[in-house]
């Protein structure tokens, strides 16, 4: 391994001066090597040394280093680190010297040889006697031509006085090029003299010419304004520092004034952006609160639809008891309150509907059947409904007509809605002790446009709390209800107004509301048009004529004896021995239903749909009547779980619900329910379909029953079908790895040799069952009876019939019989202990 000090460079000479500091003179500069640290420096042009050329070296006795080059002699003081230079001018021999020629005597005379002869002096006698050198600028050049005060750059000058006094100068930035001329006026040693410079914008060092270079050249410098500092070196002596401003313009593209106008098309540019992006944001944000507002109102709309479903139960236990109690009564005063809760029970009904009405007429599926009904007995009618309410409240209510007949053209089915609203609206915000008042009347408008120019005027008139100005435009839209005005909580859907609106506009007719000019309150005005001009004749209904005040009373039911003697028998029949299980969250409906039905089956009850499962596996149960929508489980998986066990599949399921759309009861259908019954019913439909059910079942029964009675008489042709084969060697594979784990679909159907959807569908179409189901519960029987017979244990059993897992097993066991195991065999041990006993 070879150590370097300095490497890949000819060496001339070298010096161990008297520090012990080794001084080596190559062909590239001056190193120095301090042997105690293995530290190098390196000195050439850059450093003040006349050439980088060393051909001898010597030290004199005041420890300055003599070295000799190519260009001159340079003395380098160590402590100051200055060199010092001598030329042929200066008394030498010449500027060039011979490598390796170099001498000092004993008594310190030095000896370095040229090419023109040898250069002899004694170091102690040469002294530096020179003046300080004063500096300026002698030319200054731009792309080589020397400027004067007349010189343009960019159309301006570069000057303004004399280039030698001149401290700024301006270029254009084409101009960027230049060369600056400097002199100390001393044209005898003008080799003797370097120039130090810097801009502090280009670097903070100090540059330095080369020995005889008076000149500073810069190429393609930037834009920019820029501080030249210069000061000249004669040997140690320096002049002072003298700064000069150079200044290049910008070109017009990079100036303030061109970069506002680049910047004005992208700021409007931004500014456009922004006011496209804040008005597509708000148009989003407009549409997103459209859309809002829509989901909210759909949203109310489903509330209420779903509000209405759950009324109709509460409905049932209403009206069904209504309906016997006005059959079955024959005092008149009585009558006339059964009549009056009978007609408000129906009216509950109607208002639920209202909300169906909304969404018909949203989607252009309400359709108006126009008939000439006699108004006045019409609202009349109507009235009636208030009466007790007008008495509750010891409000005045009264109606003004001017003929005792008025023929209008409505539809009276909606136009019933929208009276009732009306007077709904007024009995509800009107105090005790006020007045509603409904006014009927016949006008003409020739100004009126389209078929209102003859129109009937109904006006309801209250002495209530009267509108809010603010408020008047709204009171129409959808779910919008009025507040102040010291309304408290008054309850309402804020629909009833939207609707008479909607149905008012259907009759071709307007809806105002004002408040009273002479008194508290509110007046609502109705206007249709007289006669039916206006009507199309697919609109008009000639079968529903009303022309009398019996509009309401002809829907009530009336006693029937005959319908009572009926009942009466069919309550008189003797109880049977059939069970059923009725499954609703209402208490009320279960109370119902089991006393109409208990006269006949016995009953078990269940609150939803878990518990009747559980009840159904434990216990006999004939039939079930189930709710739909109830919690922990609804009636729809109860009746899905019932069909698809192997061991209650066979009971009949009626389901009971609001829920009256085909679709709905479709799915109720597709559940495998033998029956869907829409609230509210008639218990005589829900008796006769218990009935037809059951009796169907003891059909089937019967027969199934006599046909194997006959099996056992007549002998059988023993032929089998393919399917009695198959179903034999399904069996087979299932009876030989009964116990072991790994028979699943997978192995059977490998065995049988089918594919497993063949096999699916195979056993789907003669048991009813998938592949998996029906080897669960074959499993789950045998091990029922294995149980049963208490031969084995528990987990015995479970490996017999190939479960591992105890656990799982359990669950599987649980979900087909509804007792765990354990259960299920300490209450047949309890069975045979009862029958033991009894034996005794």
């Amino acid at each position: 391994e070879n150590n370097y000090i300095i490497k890949d460079m000819m060496c001339y000479s070298i010096l161990e001066d008297n520090t012990g500091l080794i001084w080596i003179g190559t062909s590239e500069g001056l190193y120095s090597f301090d042997k105690k640290n293995n530290k190098t420096a390196k000195y050439g042009i850059n450093d003040g040394l006349s050439n980088e050329v060393i051909c001898g070296l010597c030290e004199d006795n005041g420890g300055n280093l003599w070295i000799s080059t190519f260009n001159g002699i340079s003395k380098f003081n160590k402590q100051n680190k200055i060199f010092t230079n001598y030329y042929s001018e200066d008394g030498l021999q010449g500027n060039e010297f011979t490598r390796g020629a170099a001498y000092k005597a004993t008594n310190g005379e030095m000896m370095f040889g040229g090419t023109n002869g040898i250069t002899c002096f004694y170091p102690s006698e040469i002294t530096d006697s020179i003046s300080k050198p004063e500096l300026t600028i002698s030319d200054f050049q731009v792309f080589g031509k020397s400027i004067n005060t007349n010189t343009l750059s960019g159309g301006k000058k570069i000057i303004a006085e004399d280039v030698t006094k001149a401290k700024t100068f301006n270029l254009n930035h084409r101009d960027n090029t230049f060369r600056v001329m400097f002199t100390t006026m001393d044209y005898g040693n003008t080799s003797h003299i370097l120039y130090k410079y810097r801009i502090q914008q280009l670097g903070k060092n100090w540059l330095s010419t080369r020995s005889g270079e008076n000149y500073i050249t810069f190429n393609n410098l930037p834009p920019g304004n820029y501080k030249l500092e210069v000061y000249a070196v004669n040997r140690n002596i320096s002049s002072g520092t003298h700064i000069y401003n150079i200044n290049i313009s910008y070109p017009w593209y990079q100036t303030w004034w061109a970069y506002i106008l680049f910047s004005i098309p992208f700021i409007v540019f931004i500014w456009l952006t922004i006011i496209y992006i804040r008005i597509k944001m708000r148009r989003k944000r407009d549409f997103m609160e459209i859309r809002h507002a829509r989901d909210i109102n759909e949203a109310k709309l489903q509330f209420f639809i779903n509000i209405s479903h759950e009324i109709r139960t509460p409905m049932t236990l209403i009206i069904n008891p209504l309906e016997k109690l006005i059959a079955a009564n024959k005092d008149k005063e009585t009558g006339k309150t059964y009549m009056m809760i009978y007609r408000n029970a129906k009216r509950i009904l109607r208002l639920i509907n209202q909300l169906m009405d909304i969404r018909k007429i949203e989607k252009g599926q309400m359709q108006m059947h126009f008939s000439e009904t006699n108004l006045v007995g019409f609202i009349n009618d109507l009235m009636m409904t208030f009466d007790n309410t007008a008495r509750q409240k010891n409000i005045s209510f009264s109606f003004e007509h001017k003929e005792d007949t008025l023929m209008g053209w409505i539809d009276i089915n909606n136009f019933d809605k929208i009276l009732m609203n009306l007077l709904s609206n007024a009995f509800k915000y009107t105090p005790n002790n006020g007045k509603v008042c409904v006014c009927i009347s016949q006008g003409e408008n020739p100004n009126a446009k389209g078929p209102l120019k003859n129109y009937i005027e109904i006006k309801v008139t209250d002495t209530g709390i009267g509108l809010d100005e603010n408020q008047k435009e709204h009171i129409f839209e959808r779910f919008y209800q009025i507040s102040g005005n010291g309304v408290h909580n008054q309850g309402g859907t804020g629909v009833g107004l939207h609707l008479t609106r909607s149905l008012v506009e259907m009759h071709y007719g307007t809806i105002t509301a004002e408040n009273n000019p002479d008194q508290q309150g509110s007046t609502f005005t109705v206007r249709i048009p007289k006669g039916c001009d206006h009507i199309s004749l697919e609109q008009i209904d000639d079968n529903d004529t009303y022309v009398n005040n019996d509009y309401s009373l002809s829907q009530l039911p009336t006693p029937e004896p005959e319908t009572k003697e009926a009942e009466t028998i069919t309550k008189k029949k003797a109880k049977t021995n059939f069970t059923i299980l009725i499954v609703d969250d209402e208490k009320e409906i279960q109370e119902l239903l089991k006393e109409e039905l208990s006269d006949e089956y016995k009953i078990s009850l269940a609150s939803n749909g878990r518990d009747a499962y559980e009840q159904i596996l434990t216990s006999h149960i004939d039939i079930v009547v189930s709710d739909v929508m109830m919690d922990e489980m609804d009636g729809l998986t109860l009746c899905k779980k019932i069909k698809q066990n192997v061991n209650t599949n066979h009971l009949p399921v009626i389901l009971l619900t609001a829920k009256s759309k085909p679709e709905e009861q479709v799915e109720g259908i597709e559940h495998g329910a033998d029956a869907y019954i829409v609230k509210p019913f008639n218990t005589e439909v829900l008796r006769s379909t218990i009935s037809n059910l059951l009796n169907n079942r003891r059909i089937l029964k019967n027969k199934f029953s006599g046909a194997q009675e006959q099996k056992e008489k007549v002998k059988g042709i023993k032929l089998k079908s393919s399917d009695e084969a198959l179903m034999e060697k399904i069996m087979s594979v299932i009876n030989k790895n009964m116990a072991e784990p790994t028979l699943n679909v997978e192995m059977l159907a490998h065995e049988v040799g089918l594919s497993r959807v063949h096999l699916h569908r195979k056993l789907k179409e003669l048991t009813n069952l998938s592949t998996r189901d029906f080897i669960k519960n074959i499993r789950m029987q045998q091990a029922a009876k294995l149980l049963k017979e208490k031969k084995l244990g528990i987990s015995e059993v479970a490996y017999a019939v190939g479960y591992n897992n105890l656990s799982h097993f359990s669950s599987t066991f649980k979900e087909i019989f509804g007792v765990s195991p354990k259960e299920y065999t300490s209450g047949h041990s309890d069975e045979e202990k009862g029958m033991n006993i009894n034996n005794e």
